[in-house]
């Protein structure tokens, strides 16, 4: 998936959220503004009790001053005064409904930022990552979807509730893992300020680089598995012609046999058969394939030799 320029690299998923969270929590962080999941602090969204200002517009100042004129320009004993009273109880409920409405949404707003405030760390934004680590994260990203997308998977094929388990566990994993690397690429220095930090500044370099490349290996093994199940998807779908051909074989056979001998007639139903044997058993061998790759990305990883 390109980016809306047309250039080479993929869109970096916007928020990827830990799957350990309540389903709740995660609809919450999924529908949540841009701004609140950057900086979901309380504190920075205006006092809870800044409702009380929430009446004092621009008509509501209007409508006061407007009131006290009419009633200053009439006589005491004017019928409109006596009115005006009810006018008045009716403005002050208003103005404290108003208030008490807004006080409320601040409260259920604090109360919604403060939730996000605490997952934070359970969930890993574009913003996050640095260049490197946001392509990683966006080819996880797109092999996860193919996979979940495919038929195979659908018609459970592939062990559907395992991948609905296991996928989004491993597409978090390396989220993690890239974010933070990127926290400690982003504090690496661009250049040494001395000869003798010359030598530390590239050691640290070559650690990040290993560790950026133990991240994509898991990236390829997802990669891989996705490519395994698009072929699986091919075969199912070579499958399925084939048994819709084969099921229409009693018919052929009627329609040869008042043309040709009855002995072609079933050498030619006999030949669509053994096809179907064999796509369907190309189709077999690669839902195993797929499925065995499925195993390996459930195995833990093994650190590589230094």
């Amino acid at each position: 998936m390109k980016d809306e320029t047309g250039s080479d690299e993929l869109v970096v998923p916007r928020l990827t959220v830990s799957p350990d969270l309540p389903a709740a929590v995660q609809e919450m962080l999924r529908t949540a503004k841009p701004a609140e999941l950057r900086d979901p602090d309380p504190a920075g969204r205006g006092s809870l009790w800044h409702g009380l200002a929430a009446p004092m517009r621009w008509e509501t100042a209007l409508m006061c001053a407007g009131s006290y004129t009419f009633s200053t320009s009439a006589g005491p004993h004017a019928p409109v005064r006596v009115l005006l009273w009810p006018l008045a109880g009716l403005g002050t409920a208003w103005v404290a409904l108003t208030v008490s409405l807004d006080i409320a949404r601040r409260r259920k707003d604090r109360t919604r930022l403060r939730a996000i405030r605490h997952s934070r760390e359970q969930y890993v934004l574009d913003g996050d990552l640095a260049p490197a680590a946001g392509q990683l994260l966006a080819r996880a990203s797109c092999a996860v979807d193919a996979v979940r997308r495919s038929k195979v998977h659908q018609d459970d094929y592939l062990d559907r509730q395992r991948n609905d388990v296991l996928l989004p566990e491993k597409a978090w994993e390396i989220a993690e893992m890239l974010r933070a690397y990127s926290r400690v690429e982003r504090s690496t220095p661009a250049q040494a300020e001395g000869q003798e930090v010359q030598p530390v500044l590239e050691a640290h370099r070559a650690v990040l680089q290993a560790t950026l490349a133990s991240i994509e290996r898991r990236v390829t093994a997802l990669e891989t598995y996705a490519e395994q199940t698009a072929e699986a998807d091919r075969r199912y779908a070579e499958f399925l012609q084939i048994q819709q051909i084969s099921a229409a074989g009693s018919d052929l056979l009627e329609l040869l046999a008042r043309s040709v001998r009855d002995d072609l007639a079933v050498a030619e139903i006999t030949g669509l058969t053994e096809q179907a044997t064999t796509v369907g058993e190309a189709f077999k061998t690669t839902v195993a394939q797929a499925r065995e790759s499925a195993h390996a990305l459930a195995a833990p990883a093994v650190p590589s030799a230094a």
